[in-house]
């Protein structure tokens, strides 16, 4: 597995590291506090983003990696956390159904490898994927490692 380049917070980089895990994509929520979206979502920190998509898209591994942890978890439904080399895990929820290899256990992917269809499980106010980066445990904005424009 390529190693992934892990360039410090607010240090420029050649190039994004990541790529989007759907698209097209635009982030319609980004990191940070946000207001209340409503009665099952309310204002909080919200530590990845939400990129729309059309119920059925396919979702991407944003990079090379090994599956961690596949679950349903509370307000993001259907969940798929995947490792990558230097500390960094990438978080994808809300989606409906895995794609036959990871249900079927397949534990190592290439980045742009279809991990499952986006969905609207758990809370959500319209089909979209969240995605989340934490490295060594931190949330970070994955911005910092992905170029995908607002909406």
């Amino acid at each position: 597995m390529a190693a992934l380049l892990l360039v410090p917070l607010g240090q420029p980089r050649a190039q994004p590291v990541l790529q989007s895990p759907v698209t097209p994509a635009c982030v319609s929520s980004p990191f940070g506090m946000r207001h209340a979206v409503g009665p099952h979502a309310p204002a909080a920190f919200h530590n990845g983003i939400d990129l729309p998509a059309p119920a059925g898209a396919l979702v991407h591994a944003a990079a090379a990696g090994r599956v961690l942890i596949i679950k349903r978890q509370g307000l993001g439904g259907v969940t798929v956390h995947l490792e990558h080399p230097g500390g960094m895990i990438t978080l994808y929820a809300h989606l409906g159904n895995l794609v036959p290899a990871i249900a079927e256990g397949k534990r190592n992917v290439a980045a742009g490898e279809p991990l499952g269809h986006v969905a609207r499980t758990g809370v959500t106010y319209g089909t979209h994927v969240f995605f989340a980066v934490l490295v060594n445990g931190q949330a970070v904005d994955p911005l910092t490692y992905l170029a995908v424009p607002r909406c």
